[in-house]
Order: C-alpha cells, then structure tokens, then sequence
C-alpha cells in the first residue's frame, strides 16, 4: 500500500468517527417527544394519557396531528356511549416549550368509552416540534409519530390498587369508632 492511499484511508476513518461521534451527540442531546397511554394506578379502570419529553432538550413550538378524531371523557363499560371529541388541551392547541423529562397527564377514559370512541384501529399521533442545539444558527425541525394500540388494555388488570387510599379510608374508620368510644365514656361518667 501506498502512503498516499494509508493517509486517504485514515483521512475516511477520520470523517466517519467524527460523523458518528456528531450524531451520537445528537441522539443525546436532542428531544423527543412522545404520546403514550397507560393504566392509571391510583384509580381503577381509568387510563391516562401521556404527552412527555423523553429526550434531553427543551422542546418549543409543539404541535400534534392525529390521524383521526381523539376521544375525550370517555368513560364506561360495555355499551359506552360514544364519547365526545378532544377540542381543549395540550394535544389540540400545542406546548410552546417542554422541557426534558416534562409530562401532561390527561384522564382520558376508560376502556369501554375508549373502545366505543376508536374502534379496534391503532391510533397514531404525530407530534412537529423544533430544537436550539448547540453550535447551530438555525432551529432543528423533529417529528415523532406515536401508535396507540387501545387493544393492548383489553383483558388486563383494572383493579384498586390504591392501596394509600384504602389505608386512609381504614383509618377514617378506626378514628370515627374510638371517637364513639370515647363519647360513650364521657357519657358513662
């Protein structure tokens, strides 16, 4: 090999770590902005959903499309009624800036009225939002499509498992009967 094709080798070995080296740092500093759903534990039944930065930058001007109708409150069981559609909050009218690790919780239903409102289609939402990374003039352009499968909560566990609200209702009623006891002391006396 020649010395003249050793240094062009190494001159391409060079570019490509810098390159991949650039865009691991990218991975690791841009954010990401995803929509999720999930079970909520404090309250059976109900499930959440989740708009939230995963990544480790502020994220500004976001704004969300879904590819049909979102449903809102829809509660109930088996014969839901169909729930209304989503025209308030954070998925209609955007966030203009989130921070990394930042989350809105919405209550959005519960498995029957979700059903009623999606059928059994996968629900994606895409989300358009911008960065200020480092070294750059010009503000970074990101899209995150999220498929919410509502058929992943059917047949799972929709229990109480508030166990701190269970405590606190017990010791509501421990309280009430040691107050019976005691006025039925004074009374004694």
């Amino acid at each position: 090999m020649t010395p003249e094709l050793l240094s062009l080798l190494a001159l391409v070995i060079a570019l490509s770590s810098t390159v991949i080296n650039y865009l691991l740092l990218r991975l690791q500093s841009d954010p990401e902005v995803v929509v999720y759903a999930i079970a909520d534990l404090q309250r059976p039944s109900i499930i959440n959903l989740i708009v939230e930065n995963t990544g480790k930058s502020v994220a500004h001007d976001i704004r969300f499309k879904a590819d049909r109708d979102i449903p809102v409150r829809a509660f109930g069981f088996e014969n839901a009624p169909t729930p209304e559609v989503m025209t308030k909050g954070p998925l209609v009218h955007g966030i203009s800036s989130f921070g990394p690790g930042e989350k809105r919780i919405i209550t959005w239903g519960q498995y029957g009225g979700l059903k009623q409102g999606l059928g059994d289609e996968v629900l994606d939402i895409t989300a358009v939002y911008f960065s200020r990374p480092p070294l750059r003039i010009k503000q970074q352009r990101h899209k995150t499509t999220s498929s919410i499968d509502l058929r992943s909560f059917e047949g799972t566990d929709g229990s109480d498992r508030n166990w701190d609200k269970k405590a606190a209702d017990q010791l509501e009623k421990i309280a009430a009967a040691l107050s019976m006891i005691a006025d039925s002391k004074k009374r004694l006396r």
